[in-house]
């Protein structure tokens, strides 16, 4: 572990309550996002709403990619890329399918219907943009 991330573990622990030397529950990690969001404080970069990062109402992207579709949407940027130069051939390596959707849909069920909600006012920009769907209504 280094500095930075002792740091973040202490910040998040001492605002969300948590306890332990290292070990963040998820819970623990959302109660710190909205309470650092509802603060008005800015989120470290890595878990910030990307509307706040990449300004992508600002600037004109020619490609918009998600984790979710990798494989894809690689294949389309070197698509894309060997438009110019049409003479190399190149691919993306497969990887194995994405369980990303499974596994959030899984920690999110542990997660109160309020703080889901808050989540969702907090990246509602996100959602719009890149076409998530929220699932709040699963009440908990």
């Amino acid at each position: 572990r280094d500095e930075v991330g002792d740091n973040t573990v202490n910040q998040i622990q001492r605002l969300s309550g948590g306890v332990g030397k290292y070990k963040i529950t998820f819970l623990e990690f959302i109660t710190y996002v909205i309470k650092v969001a509802q603060a008005g404080g800015r989120l470290d970069s890595h878990w910030a709403p990307i509307t706040e990062i990449c300004n992508p109402c600002s600037i004109q992207y020619d490609i918009l990619a998600k984790f979710e579709t990798l494989n894809e949407d690689s294949q389309a940027i070197l698509d894309y890329i060997l438009t110019r130069d049409p003479t190399q051939s190149i691919k993306f390596p497969e990887g194995k399918p994405s369980t990303t959707n499974e596994r959030c849909n899984e920690a999110f069920r542990s997660i109160p219907l309020k703080m889901r909600n808050s989540l969702h006012q907090i990246y509602k920009e996100d959602y719009m943009l890149f076409g998530y769907e929220f699932k709040g209504s699963n009440k908990k």
